[in-house]
């Protein structure tokens, strides 16, 4: 197994009331990941504990299979592009490029070379000469890129690079970065709290919530199996329940009150279970078309208590026939569906959950 290009161990920090709490975590070469999480979750602390800005109360950070934890920031190889990209505005966009080498010790080699390439690659040749206050959101961005990439670190990392951009540009420059990062061929540590920023540019995901790490894995895994309720919540999956574990012959059942689900799980009998369907693994079932095995244990005739619609998707609140609750799942799903299946408030349907998306929560 290689060494990881950045490697976090049982990091600790205060900082007044907030703290990190043991965060560990791992970044591979040429992986591009993403630390998630919500404003004050602590992501920019732990950014800056591994630039060496913050000194940590206990824990390790590796770089290559070598300690830093108590190295200062100009010896730890690492580009940085703040939030607010920090450019000069004395320097122009050349000049903000080459800035980082005059900060090195050793003079760099081939610096014209390393230019011009990054300028060729981020596509800013033309900028080279230009005020840094006549530049758009987008090229502030390339530019902060280049000057963190000129001095070739072990790793970059991005603190929220896309905070200050509107959001109609966003997208594109999601891909721009991410190919751009691929091309350079280096290790990405990016923070954000965008969704489907993390999704789009992410290789590996790991998830702060209240300065504690609750999951890091492929994004894949992260979206698909959320292991805490927080995860779960702040992937905006809203069909959390409690119930507890019971036998039914062959199956696994929990009952959570007033309806039961069977998952393919091996749970032990009488144990609480809190689990988590996502609202885009409901599926509607027609009348005369035959279930699908899968399906056939979590069938459930629900009324339409409101749909909500997005540029995208809509969502669907649905009541159990006869329950108690105001509603009793949030489903996603296409645009298109609301016309295929004449889905409106009032509405009377029959949906069903696979059991193998069925997600236990610890």
């Amino acid at each position: 197994m290689k060494t990881p290009r950045l490697k976090i161990d049982s990091l600790n920090l205060s900082l007044g009331k907030f703290s990190l709490r043991d965060i560990s975590l791992s970044c591979g070469e040429g992986e591009y990941h993403i630390l998630l999480g919500p404003t004050g979750s602590g992501k920019t602390s732990l950014m800056r504990c591994i630039l060496g800005f913050n000194r940590v109360n206990n824990g390790t950070i590796s770089s290559n299979g070598k300690d830093i934890t108590r190295e200062i920031p100009e010896r730890r190889c690492m580009g940085y592009v703040p939030q607010n990209y920090s450019l000069f505005p004395h320097l122009n966009v050349e000049g903000n490029i080459r800035f980082g080498f005059h900060a090195k010790k050793n003079t760099v080699k081939d610096a014209d070379l390393i230019v011009d390439r990054l300028c060729s690659i981020l596509d800013i040749q033309k900028l080279r000469n230009r005020n840094i206050r006549y530049l758009s959101g987008g090229e502030k961005q390339k530019v902060a890129l280049a000057r963190a990439l000129a001095i070739q670190p072990d790793i970059v990392l991005l603190d929220e690079p896309f905070s200050s951009i509107d959001e109609g540009a966003k997208r594109n420059l999601w891909v721009e970065l991410k190919t751009i990062i691929n091309e350079v061929g280096i290790t990405a540590f990016h923070i954000t709290h965008n969704l489907e920023e993390a999704y789009s540019m992410g290789d590996r995901i790991s998830v702060l919530l209240n300065g504690e790490l609750h999951q890091s894995d492929l994004k894949q895994f992260i979206f698909e199996k959320p292991a805490t309720e927080g995860v779960a919540r702040y992937l905006t999956y809203r069909n959390i329940f409690l119930g507890t574990a019971k036998k039914h012959n062959t199956k696994n059942i929990i009952n959570l009150g007033h309806f039961n689900i069977t998952t393919q799980n091996k749970i032990l009998i009488g144990q609480k279970v809190k689990l988590c369907i996502k609202p885009q693994d409901f599926k509607i079932i027609k009348k005369g078309v035959p279930l699908k095995k899968s399906l056939k244990n979590n069938t459930f005739h629900v009324k339409i208590i409101s749909i909500f619609q997005f540029p995208e998707h809509f969502m669907v609140y649905a009541k159990l026939i006869g329950s108690p609750m105001a509603y009793d799942f949030e489903i996603k799903m296409p645009r298109y569906f609301e016309r295929k299946h004449n889905l409106f408030e009032g509405k009377e349907i029959t949906i069903a959950i696979p059991e193998n998306q069925i997600v236990l929560l610890s």
